[in-house]
């Protein structure tokens, strides 16, 4: 198993940072940054979100730790061979719109990272974008 981390670009926000914190701690929105066309079943908590992918094992997704206004750290739970972080950043003054990027820190087997790396960079790509057009 080896550590890695893929990286979003970094986008423009149409809503001010605090708003965007808010929105994103409460599970019920977190479907809306997803891609709409690959998941299925998603369900949620106060405490957590649970979802398919088309294709992957479900999985559910905590709240792991959150910095007001800077950034939040979501975790996946219950996966068997892939177990990941997602950090959303948010950089700017929280009263402004700013600029938001997602982490996605995981650790897989080398070999299956090499195949399922495009696909990851894609997720968090098209994550950072649909959250940064959201008008809260």
């Amino acid at each position: 198993m080896a550590e890695f981390t893929i990286n979003s670009e970094t986008h423009d926000t149409q809503s001010n940072l605090k708003s965007l914190f808010e929105f994103l701690i409460d599970f019920r929105n977190f479907k809306s940054i997803l891609p709409e066309e690959k998941v299925e079943n998603f369900e949620f908590t106060t405490e957590q979100c649970s979802f398919s992918i088309k294709g992957v094992t479900p999985m559910t997704i905590t709240l792991k730790e959150k910095h007001p206004f800077s950034y939040v750290i979501f975790q996946s739970d219950g996966l068997a061979k892939f177990n990941f972080s997602l950090k959303v950043n948010l950089l700017g003054d929280p009263d402004h719109k700013g600029k938001c990027q997602i982490d996605l820190i995981g650790d897989l087997n080398p070999f299956i990272k090499t195949m399922v790396e495009k696909q990851l960079s894609a997720l968090v790509n098209t994550m950072s974008s649909r959250l940064s057009v959201l008008a809260i």
